[in-house]
């Protein structure tokens, strides 16, 4: 007494996020009617199933069954390729199971999630900032960072500038923005920037536009060196020392010119 089972194709494509199906023929072969448990075994199992799951057949009769396949669309489903199984189990005879297997090639998909933070920041000179990226892929990327800004006020420099990454696998790049020169005096300037995400790799000349690149708006604030009010005192003390030698000075020296007269008459009157 025997069992077969066959699949109806020797691999099978799948992408992320969709649905592919192939067919499985079960024959019983035996002299007694049987009925047949299938499963889908191996890593395919948690995002496949048979309909129906379990059939009935006479001696000598067949059936065909649907194994469909819905990987999730997760850094968790690695891209390539491996195997199926579906156990077909004999109520009658269990001994007799039978698990057929097939190849399932998983399409790969690239997805990155970029993050920058503070959006904003202040400072004399510079500023530092955290670029967050996250490979939601589930193949192996690399990445390459740059700054952009339109002008050459502002100088970029990423730790690192380029980092490979796993699926599922996040990574923090700082990011440190500079000016080429200070603000002395004055108002606050704001030079806004991107900081850009992008993949990296050699590849075809048609792959390049399928790249993900993503660009992160950021603004840093240039405050002057010299706030305002400290412009507000130093002209309020030379306004002081300009009175001081445009008015009270002269008042002092005639004052004191007189008295000097004064006490010289004085002086000549007792001789």
């Amino acid at each position: 007494m025997t069992t077969s089972a066959e699949l109806g194709i020797p691999a099978v494509t799948v992408s992320p996020g969709g649905e592919a199906t192939t067919t499985l023929t079960v024959r019983n072969d035996s002299d007694i009617v049987e009925a047949y448990t299938l499963e889908v075994v191996g890593d395919c199992a948690a995002w496949s199933t048979v309909e129906p799951a379990r059939v009935s057949l006479y001696p000598g009769t067949s059936e065909q069954v649907t194994i469909r396949l819905a990987p999730p669309r997760s850094h968790e489903v690695r891209a390539g390729d491996m195997p199926l199984g579906v156990r077909v189990l004999p109520a009658e005879h269990p001994d007799r199971v039978v698990v057929p297997e097939t190849t399932v090639h998983v399409e790969a998909f690239r997805e990155l999630r970029t993050e920058l933070s503070p959006r904003r920041r202040r400072g004399w000179l510079g500023a530092r900032y955290r670029t967050a990226v996250q490979n939601r892929g589930n193949t192996p990327v690399g990445v390459a960072l740059a700054g952009r800004q339109a002008g050459e006020d502002l100088k970029f420099a990423f730790t690192p500038d380029t980092r490979s990454l796993e699926p599922g696998e996040s990574a923090d790049v700082r990011l440190r923005v500079r000016t080429r020169k200070p603000v002395w005096f004055g108002a606050p300037v704001t030079w806004p920037f991107e900081a850009e995400v992008a993949e990296s790799g050699d590849g075809a000349p048609e792959e390049e536009s399928e790249r993900q690149k993503d660009s992160l708006a950021g603004e840093f604030l240039q405050i002057p060196v010299f706030p305002k009010w400290l412009l507000i005192v130093l002209a309020a003390l030379v306004a002081l020392l300009v009175a001081w030698f445009a008015l009270v000075r002269p008042a002092v020296r005639s004052a004191a010119e007189e008295a000097g007269t004064e006490a010289a008459e004085k002086q000549v009157a007792r001789s």
